[in-house]
């Protein structure tokens, strides 16, 4: 997981050095894509983890790492492709802080703050 959240710190760090878009980034695990579009949305574009790392926890440590540290910059987390029914189901039941996410035209919303 050390390499997925040192992913998502290196977005954040450098979020505003880049340019709208997709931004991927790879590491042993997978990968993460995330798409820049709007500044009240941080959006993961998607979530790929390698065959023999999955079911090992490591998207729920990914979303929750994500929340947490979207919480005093963003006011959503969004999941846009969701492409999988292994994830669709995942994100239709996923539950933090009593929070759900909600699926939307433009993806799986998760409110940061209200």
């Amino acid at each position: 997981m050390n390499q997925f959240k040192k992913i998502i710190d290196a977005y954040f760090e450098n979020y505003s050095k880049f340019e709208k878009g997709k931004i991927n980034f790879d590491c042993d695990y997978g990968e993460l894509i995330f798409n820049k579009e709007n500044n009240n949305y941080f959006t993961i574009h998607g979530i790929y983890i390698f065959p023999e790392y999955r079911n090992k926890g490591l998207c729920r440590e990914i979303l929750h790492y994500s929340i947490e540290q979207c919480t005093n910059k963003f006011k959503y987390l969004c999941v846009q492709s969701v492409l999988s029914k292994v994830l669709y189901n995942y994100l239709s039941r996923f539950k933090h802080k009593d929070k759900k996410f909600k699926n939307t035209k433009a993806g799986f919303i998760y409110v940061i703050t209200n």
